[in-house]
C-alpha cells in the first residue's frame, strides 16, 4: 500500500468511526481522542486529515447527505401513489441507518439541534412534504389527517433513527430490527393507506 493509499484509508476509517462516536455520545460529548483510539490512530494523525471536530462532524454529515439523497431518489423514482413513495423514504432511510454509522450519525446530530446536521434534514423534508400534500389531494389520506400533520409525523419516525426505540436490542426479545418495528408502526399510523389506490 503506497503513502497516499494510506492516507485515504486512514481518512475513510477515521470517519466512520467518528460517525459511530458522534452517533453513540451526540457532538458536545464525542471525543477527538476516543475516536483516534478506535481508528488505531493518532490524534496528530487524526488532526492531518481534519483540522477540528467541526470539520469531522461537517464529513461525516457530507457521507450521509449522499447517502440519504440516494435512498430519496431510489424511493421517489418508484411507481405508485405518493404515500406509498412516502413510506419507501421513512422505511429506506431507517434501513440505512441500520447498516451505515454517519446516517445514524446525521440524525443524532440533527435532533442535537447541529446547525450543519440541517444539511442532512434538507435531503428528506422537502420531499416528505410534497408526497403528504400529493397524498392529501388525491385523498389517500385519513379525514383526520393534514398534509402538514402528515409530514410532521413522518419526520418523527425518521428523527428516530438510531434512538434505542429504534434499535435491535430494544425489541421485547422478538428480534425485530429498528427498520422492521419503525415499518410496523407506521402502519399502525396509516392502515391500509399506502394502498388504498393501488398505483
Amino acid at each position: 500500500m503506497t503513502k497516499q493509499d494510506r492516507a485515504v484509508h486512514t481518512r475513510a476509517v477515521l470517519i466512520r468511526t467518528a460517525a459511530a462516536e458522534f452517533a453513540r455520545e451526540g457532538y458536545a460529548g464525542a471525543a477527538l481522542s476516543r475516536i483516534s483510539q478506535a481508528a488505531g490512530t493518532s490524534v496528530g494523525a487524526l488532526t492531518f486529515h481534519f483540522s477540528s471536530k467541526a470539520d469531522l462532524a461537517a464529513t461525516v454529515i457530507d457521507e450521509a447527505v449522499a447517502a440519504g439523497r440516494a435512498v430519496v431518489d431510489e424511493a421517489t423514482a418508484a411507481a405508485g401513489p405518493p404515500l406509498r413513495r412516502l413510506t419507501a423514504v421513512i422505511l429506506g432511510l431507517a434501513g440505512e441507518a441500520e447498516t451505515d454509522a454517519v446516517v445514524r450519525c446525521a440524525a443524532r446530530l440533527e435532533r442535537d439541534g447541529l446547525s450543519e446536521a440541517e444539511r442532512w434534514r434538507d435531503t428528506w423534508w422537502p420531499t416528505v412534504c410534497r408526497l403528504a400534500h400529493e397524498a392529501h389531494h388525491r385523498g389517500d389520506l385519513p379525514a383526520t389527517a393534514t398534509p402538514g400533520g402528515i409530514a410532521d409525523l413522518a419526520a418523527l419516525f425518521i428523527r428516530s433513527i438510531g434512538t434505542p426505540a429504534g434499535e435491535p436490542e430494544a425489541a421485547d426479545g422478538d428480534g425485530e430490527s429498528g427498520a422492521a418495528r419503525l415499518a410496523r408502526l407506521w402502519g399502525m399510523t396509516q392502515p391500509g393507506a399506502a394502498d388504498r389506490h393501488g398505483g
